[in-house]
């Protein structure tokens, strides 16, 4: 088992201070938890998810820890926590400062800094080790560069590996309103086609930035600019 696996489940088992799990591949983490509660009864762990985690969110969290289980703990899993808002982080704080001791509390989150620093304080952070390229089975150097080693981010990058040959050889039209993933699939493409020295330098930017915790958005879309440029699409192809 990899020693962040045990770690984890050694802090599920005894650490009562609430957890952050931080990494693109915190899926892995939250299967994990999956399997530790699985004959855990559904009375006794919520689970909390949406794309945007407002302050209702939070108010289940805090209703569900008021009842005390008949033995045993109870257990909350706040999926994508990056999600929540600024309001529910700081209605969550008294929570996370006091739990209840029969309390589990796991956050599990892409960037540490998409928390609050208050919440942050009061959390056990467990950073997920980077992933090797041969862990990810990335095809090349590009490919593991812009998926910042993630086995999910690395995924979702494939899923636009045609649209991407297309858009480069002139077949499909620029999309404004193309999401990061898009845009990455298009400069894996971009770079594994021209090995311009130059591309090579921004995509090193771009893993700095994404390691900075950067919004891939804000990256991608200067990089779409001056890839636009380099192959005089700019006005051409872009919609």
């Amino acid at each position: 088992m990899k020693a962040w696996r045990q770690f984890f489940l050694n802090l599920l088992e005894r650490a009562p201070a609430p957890i952050a799990v931080i990494g693109s591949d915190w899926q892995e983490a939250y299967e994990v938890a999956k399997e530790y509660t699985k004959s855990v009864s559904p009375r006794d762990l919520l689970v909390v998810q949406g794309e945007t985690l407002g302050i209702d969110a939070v108010r289940d969290v805090i209703e569900f820890l008021s009842t005390v289980p008949g033995k045993g703990l109870r257990y909350v899993f706040v999926l994508q926590a990056d999600d929540l808002t600024p309001e529910a982080q700081n209605a969550m704080l008294k929570t996370l400062e006091e739990p209840p001791r029969y309390a589990r509390i796991v956050l599990f989150c892409n960037r540490w800094n998409s928390l609050l620093p208050t919440v942050r304080s009061r959390v056990f952070q467990l950073p997920l080790p980077p992933k090797t390229k041969a862990d990810i089975q990335a095809k090349d150097a590009w490919e593991y560069l812009i998926s910042s080693g993630s086995t999910t981010k690395l995924q979702e990058l494939r899923k636009h590996e045609e649209w991407a040959k297309s858009v480069s050889r002139g077949l499909v039209l620029f999309d404004r309103n193309m999401d990061a993933y898009k845009i990455g699939a298009y400069y894996l493409e971009l770079m594994r086609s021209t090995g311009k020295a130059a591309f090579a330098a921004e995509l090193v930017k771009v893993e700095n930035a994404l390691q900075s915790n950067v919004s891939p958005e804000m990256i991608f879309d200067q990089l779409l600019l001056m890839g636009a440029m380099k192959n005089d699409i700019l006005g051409k192809n872009v919609v």
